[in-house]
């Protein structure tokens, strides 16, 4: 993947500046960086691979009502799966009720069965034997902060590039150029998404 480095010269084109005279990295990097975290935003909404995972195994231990230790790249749970501590693999995985509220005062089980994310943290009720769970969650990408870290997201210099120089073209009033600018990124978009499906392609048809 390419290094905020490659942003910054894309950037610095489309505001004809490429020798760097007038937008050092200081006076950019901060506009990277909001269209990067605009970029994650966007590529969640389009329900992109690149900002979703899926977690190692979690032991819950009988009667726990909290995942103590969430993924530490973990913004948001979308779902959890449970199966038995001894005996069954994800194979054998079902797929857990998510609850604004827990039902508490409903007896536990042998299956945690529910779960709900309140103030950052996943909390069950609970059930009378140890189980094994399973996240899949919106994960968080580093922002880069320096010329030399990683974008983290395939040809997300597409976007960046674009995107800071409609920032940077906004942020000295040249409204004609910002609206330029934002519609190369808007269109750069839709070439970021699609290099983050890999070898996917649509069913044959004769």
């Amino acid at each position: 993947m390419s290094l905020l480095s490659v942003a910054l010269g894309s950037a610095r084109t489309y505001l004809n500046d490429d020798a760097a005279q007038v937008w050092s990295d200081a006076a950019l990097i901060p506009k990277l960086q909001e269209a990067h975290r605009e970029l994650q935003i966007k590529l969640w909404e389009v329900n992109s691979p690149v900002v979703r995972k899926q977690s190692v195994e979690f032991l819950i231990s009988a009667g726990a009502t909290t995942l103590t230790t969430p993924p530490a790249d973990m913004l948001t749970p979308f779902k959890l799966v449970e199966y038995a501590s001894i005996g069954e693999t994800l194979v054998n995985a079902v797929d857990m009720t998510e609850q604004n509220f827990l039902p508490t005062g409903t007896p536990i089980s042998n299956k945690l069965v529910w779960w709900s994310w309140k103030e950052e943290l996943i909390t069950f009720l609970g059930a009378t034997v140890d189980r094994k769970v399973v996240v899949y969650y919106r994960k968080s990408i580093p922002v880069p902060a320096s010329a030399g870290d990683p974008i983290g997201i395939l040809f997300g210099e597409l976007y960046l590039g674009a995107r800071a120089g409609a920032i940077a073209h906004g942020s000295v009033g040249n409204k004609d150029a910002y609206g330029i600018m934002t519609a190369l990124a808007a269109d750069n978009f839709s070439k970021v998404v699609a290099a983050q499906r890999g070898q996917q392609t649509p069913p044959y048809k004769p």
